[in-house]
């Protein structure tokens, strides 16, 4: 487990630069010896939109998509601030999840006793869930479970740290401007994609100004309205501005 100071300076260093919310994330999965992060922002009164994942290396983007636009609801975790694990919510699943079908599927070898279509089976989880940005922001860490937890010593000092990680994301959020904070989970490609777009662009010029196909620019875009929990072009430019 990597030290707790390398963790912050990791995070503090990385505010304002466009990989922040990836450097935030791989930095706490990493400290906490884990294999998978995700950070979802879950906003008062609005719908959840994922801002980092990685989940596409295990080819499970969908799962964590799936989550923010529906299973988020009852996850029993949200209702806790801080760090918390999943394993302590055995048996709280509400009785909902027969409505949820087929986005939830009852899995008792699960720590929830359940888990979202298409999750990673027999996931340990973590959750570090911080006050910001309008809501609550969800930062969740999964591997596959062991015979051993992650100990004790480890979520108390995520607990620790989880004050200096909020106000690294809130400096963050100041410095570049919540829109371009939000667009932080979009990868350069798909940031030029987005300023064309803002710009007024057609798909057909967006393809001829980067040299790329009308598909690629529409899968592109499909990416950004994925990432930034949006369905159209009016909220793209709600969202940013």
């Amino acid at each position: 487990m990597r030290a707790a100071h390398d963790l912050i300076g990791d995070v503090i260093g990385a505010i304002g630069a466009p990989d922040f919310l990836a450097t935030a994330a791989d930095s706490v999965r990493r400290f906490a010896g884990f294999d998978l992060a995700a950070i979802v922002l879950h906003p008062e009164g609005e719908r959840p939109s994922v801002l980092f994942d990685d989940f596409d290396r295990i080819g499970r983007r969908d799962a964590i998509e799936t989550y923010a636009r529906v299973t988020h609801r009852i996850n029993p975790m949200l209702a806790r601030p801080g760090v918390v694990r999943a394993r302590d919510f055995a048996g709280t699943a509400p009785d909902r999840i027969a409505a949820l079908r087929p986005w939830l599927v009852p899995a008792p070898e699960e720590e929830l006793g359940f888990r979202t279509a298409g999750w990673p089976e027999r996931q340990e989880e973590l959750g570090l869930h911080l006050r910001g940005w309008g809501g609550t922001i969800e930062l969740g860490l999964y591997r596959e479970r062991g015979r051993r937890p992650a100990p004790a010593a480890t979520l108390r000092a995520l607990e620790a740290m989880a004050t200096p990680i909020a106000a690294a994301f809130e400096r963050h959020r100041v410095l570049t401007g919540e829109g371009a904070a939000l667009r932080a989970c979009l990868s350069p490609r798909e940031n030029q994609v987005c300023d064309l777009l803002l710009l007024g662009c057609s798909s057909d010029a967006i393809a001829l100004r980067l040299g790329i196909s009308r598909h690629t620019v529409k899968d592109h875009r499909k990416q950004i309205f994925r990432k930034l929990g949006i369905a159209s072009l009016a909220e793209l430019f709600a969202s940013v501005h």
